[in-house]
């Protein structure tokens, strides 16, 4: 059974201090996941063509996987803002959307902050990281509206967006954790956060 978090005060000012291995574990995450994401960006183009507004969104929650896992990995406020922002500036060069690339990068990073926030960054759990990709999708696409125009989309398709986005977060948050689960099973992140002190941390 998964359990949330809860530390004592030492141990969670302890934990508020980034390390040189929290912020390799952070950039490496946005640097691996930038070339994935700008595979899907490209495909998301024939996608949205084929789909429509709607059931397209579905690949929203693969956007929100770097900042979900490298907040499930760190669990230190800021993480996924960190890694969504290098993630942005790698992609920079090769992204169609050019420097207001990294804006939304940055903005995608500190949606995935908001849940977490929410609970002081105590909840860790499967089904929390389901709800946090979600919320976060969500927010994603409602600061779309003033860009894009989605408002003057009928009140179904807009109804459909939104709940087909909400999906494809809780899938990220899922995929999220299974991809760091594997990360640490396979030995890749060398046995990151298995202190005394982070007994916890995979529960």
């Amino acid at each position: 059974m998964e359990k949330d978090l809860a530390y004592s005060n030492p141990v969670q000012r302890r934990r508020a201090v980034w390390n040189t291995k929290d912020i390799l574990i952070t950039g490496m995450i946005g640097v691996v996941f930038a070339f994935v994401l700008l595979a899907v960006t490209f495909a998301y183009f024939p996608l949205a063509a084929i789909l429509g507004p709607a059931y397209s969104r579905i690949t929203d929650g693969i956007f929100m996987i770097p900042g979900l896992m490298a907040l499930y990995l760190i669990r230190k406020p800021g993480a996924a803002l960190i890694s969504m922002t290098i993630g942005g500036l790698v992609m920079l060069p090769f992204s169609p959307y050019g420097l207001i690339g990294i804006v939304w990068a940055a903005l995608a990073g500190a949606e995935c902050e908001v849940p977490f926030l929410a609970v002081l960054y105590r909840k860790y759990s499967t089904l929390f990281l389901m709800i946090s990709g979600s919320v976060a999708t969500i927010l994603s696409t409602l600061l779309e509206y003033p860009l894009y125009g989605h408002a003057a989309l009928s009140i179904g398709v807009q109804i459909t967006m939104l709940a087909v986005s909400a999906i494809g977060g809780a899938i990220g948050g899922i995929l999220s954790k299974l991809l760091a689960e594997s990360m640490l099973k396979l030995g890749l992140l060398a046995d990151y956060r298995r202190s005394s002190l982070d007994h916890t941390y995979r529960k």
